[in-house]
This record gives C-alpha cells, structure tokens and sequence, in this order.
C-alpha cells in the first residue's frame, strides 16, 4: 500500500455505536490517502461491523476467539509490516469514545514530524471527574515506571499511541496479549532507546466507565505481574542476604565478607528466580550467569560502600545495609532486564 501516512489502527472487542461515529468521522476529516484498519477481537455480536463505511481506505480483519487488546494490536501490526511497506508506523486509538477524532489526527501530525519516537496522547489526571481507577491506576504505574525504570512519562496507560514502524517486529514478539501489552511497549521502546513524547489530549470518560473491558484487579495484575515477581524474588532474596549477613557480621565483625558472603548465597537464588520465573531465558546459560555475575559483583561493591559511608557516618551496619539495599534494588530491575536479560 503506497502511503507513507500513519496507519490508524482500533481495536475493539463489543464495540457499540461509539466506534460507528468515530471511523465516519476520522474518514470523513482525514487526508485521501488516509487508512484505517480495524480489528473485530472475537466480539460476540459482529453485526455492527457490517455497517462500517466500506472503501479502499479501510479494513476490518476478525479474530474468530478473543486475544485481547494486546493480541488484536499484534495482528494489527503484523498486517501493517507486511503490506504497508512505506507507512512510518501506525497510531493506536480505542474503540469506546476516549479519543477524539481532533485528538488523534494531533498525535499523528506530530508523529509525522518526528517519526522515530514513541507519541503518547497524554490525558491530565489532575482534572476533575476522573474516575478514581483510572486515577490511581496511571499514577501508580507512572510513578513505577518513574522510579524503578526511568521512564519518565504523564499517561503510561493511554491507548492513543503513535508507533514508530521500527518498534513493531519488537511489539509483534512480545509475549503479553492483555492491557500489560501496553505497559510492554513502554519497556520495550526504552530498551531500544527510543525518545517518549507527548500530545496533551482531552480527557473523555463515561460515568463509571461502563463500557471498558478492563478489570481492575485481574489486569492490573498482568499489567504489573513481572515487576511484582520481581519484587516478590527481591524481597525473598533480601532477606536471606540480611540474615546471613547479620550473622557473619555478627561472628566476624568483616563488613566487607559478610557482604559478599551473604550476596553470594542470595544471588544464586536471586539468579536463578528471575532467569526461569520472573524473565524467561534471555539467553545462554553461560552468557546469563556471567553478565549476572558482573552486575552483582558491581552491586556488590556499590552496597559496600553505601555501607561502609553510612558506618563513617554514625549509622549501624545493620540499619545502614537495608538502607543502602533500597538504593540497589531501584537500579537492579532496569540494570537485569537491558542488560542480563534482555532477550527475554
């Protein structure tokens, strides 16, 4: 297909007449070369796709059993990468009235001027009427992403994107298929080094937010699933590195020998739950355990003198290594993940 536009993609699982007005819109307000490709999600009752604006500029591709948004997003791309050779990429939108049509041909001009970054159509939170769990929702992964990834980003959950096409063969291998799908974008365009901007967008919400497919507890633990695993191992792993590290302290008074000791026992355990559990494989065996080994054996010493300076300080071991643990454990997950882990 010979457009270097933007691909407009919209999921949709259930749709109703709200996804009828938005695509008669988009086309109606769009450029002639403008396309848009929708994809059915399994949804239960298909008849409302029947009366779609039928045209060159358009498709619907179905999903026979839903695979989430994340799934439908997939296949989105896939499509795209495989007949709009020229396209720059694609810009997401949901299909339940949240983006507007002013608001989506704003990301897609910025997109188009600056195409190898990721564009995010950023709502603002701090307006009134937002539902609560939307509001505690993106806050909680903004600051998390934030503090533990160093993705410093307004909205992380909106679903109004602007993808480069370089970041799809990526997206299109990652493992997730539900709303975390999103949230792994996120990483994945950190991981390549990819520049995160943003497009002030109006803030559209139902009352109570009826229509959305998205359950709060259920999603909210795949969206974060692989950073509460990773929590889980690293607290499970700081304490059997506290308690070996108090008692060699304890018997040696050696900083330094309780501190690698202890790190060592615990590392091992730390390795090889996040290799198997909370990771996957990144690689081999050998690669993994080595590039692991330096990075601990780095973190090792740079607890041992976040320690040790606590200790000149007047600050007990004993309060100053917990201490110095929670400086660590903010890099370990970002340092794990690009760098022991990253084919994962």
């Amino acid at each position: 297909m010979p457009t270097t536009q933007p691909i407009i993609v919209i999921p949709a699982y259930n749709p109703d007449e709200r996804l009828l007005t938005l695509v008669r819109s988009l086309l109606q307000e769009a450029e002639n070369d403008q396309f848009i490709l929708i994809i059915d999600d399994g949804s239960e009752n298909s008849s409302l796709f029947a009366q779609l604006p039928v045209g060159p500029n358009i498709k619907v591709l179905r999903h026979e059993m839903n695979q989430g948004k994340g799934g439908a997003l997939k296949t989105a791309f896939r499509w795209v990468l495989e007949n709009c050779p020229d396209t720059i990429g694609v810009v997401t939108a949901d299909a339940d009235g949240q983006h507007l049509p002013e608001d989506i041909f704003a990301v897609m001009r910025a997109f188009s001027q600056q195409p190898n970054a990721l564009w995010l159509g950023s709502r603002n939170f701090s307006e009134k009427g937002i539902p609560f769990r939307s509001w505690l929702g993106n806050n909680f992964a903004r600051i998390t992403f934030r503090f533990g990834l160093r993705i410093n980003i307004p909205d992380t959950q909106t679903g109004l994107r602007g993808i480069p096409r370089s970041l799809l063969k990526d997206l299109i291998e990652v493992s997730s298929n539900r709303f975390e799908f999103e949230l792994d974008m996120l990483m994945i365009a950190k991981r390549e080094e990819l520049e995160f901007e943003s497009v002030r967008i109006q803030t559209v919400y139902e009352h109570g937010n009826k229509t959305s497919n998205f359950k709060p507890l259920k999603d909210s633990a795949l969206i974060y699933k692989k950073f509460l695993k990773f929590s889980g191992v690293g607290i499970a792993s700081a304490a059997i590195d506290y308690g070996l590290f108090a008692l060699i302290y304890g018997f040696t008074g050696e900083i330094l020998l309780a501190i690698a000791l202890a790190r060592l026992c615990s590392g091992i355990f730390n390795f090889s739950l996040n290799r198997q559990w909370v990771f996957g494989r990144g690689g081999s065996l050998w690669r993994d355990a080595s590039q692991y080994t330096l990075l601990a054996a780095l973190l090792v010493a740079t607890n041992y003198v976040l320690t040790k300076s606590l200790l000149w300080l007047g600050i007990s071991p004993f309060i100053g290594k917990p201490a110095a643990e929670i400086i660590i454990f903010m890099a370990s997950y970002r340092l794990q993940k690009k760098l022991v882990f990253r084919s994962a």
